[in-house]
């Protein structure tokens, strides 16, 4: 039994030890291996890329996809962010590895302006915007793809869809330390229903 963690900073944990990722948080529960194979700054492409040597070689049990915010930071279209995922799929399904599509976490606007690295091509407003509706994109394309989703984006807001500036550092994109707990905790519980893990 093996778990596969693919995507980008926000699978990688970035500016957090290896300890206080999600993912080791779902490895710590599970008692199984979880593979982080999160790169900072990669788009779906790359993912793609890197897919056939990271995972399919590899022989997972399950894969967790979860990516497109770095695309959308270069206003790359949804429609090509979901082609990247939908040949993941299909190659995962192909060689009996079970896909799960990890939902993108939104950005904290307030916290993210302050940054002094290269905006987004089109604004933070346009991003968040877009992160919205990919999250939207991809609940459709998984029921097509008729494949699970772990809703990563959900916890990160209130019940106004205001978000909870205080579950992330303080760049703004990526998660916290307690974003992170919480990312894994819901992980570890929604992928022992779907899956029936011990």
């Amino acid at each position: 039994m093996k778990i596969i963690c693919h995507g980008d900073s926000l699978t990688q944990g970035a500016d957090l030890e290896k300890m206080y990722t999600w993912t080791s948080f779902l490895e710590r529960n599970f008692r199984v291996p979880v593979l982080n194979h999160g790169i900072g700054g990669d788009t779906t492409a790359g993912m793609l890329s890197r897919f056939s040597h990271e995972v399919i070689q590899q022989q997972p049990s399950l894969v967790i996809l979860m990516g497109g915010t770095n695309d959308l930071w270069w206003d790359l279209e949804i429609n090509l962010i979901q082609a990247n995922l939908s040949a993941m799929v299909s190659q995962a399904k192909y060689h009996e590895i079970a896909p799960v599509i990890g939902l993108p976490l939104p950005i904290c606007i307030e916290k993210v302006e302050k940054q002094d690295w290269e905006p987004p091509a089109k604004g933070y407003e346009h991003l968040s915007t877009q992160i919205h509706k990919l999250v939207e994109a991809l609940k459709a394309a998984a029921v097509q793809w008729e494949i699970p989703i772990l809703d990563f984006n959900r916890p990160f807001l209130d019940d106004e869809n205001t978000v909870k500036n205080d579950l992330f550092l303080d760049d703004g994109v990526h998660a916290a330390k307690e974003g992170h707990r919480i990312m894994g905790l819901y992980a570890a519980t929604r992928l022992r229903e779907l899956f029936l893990f011990a």
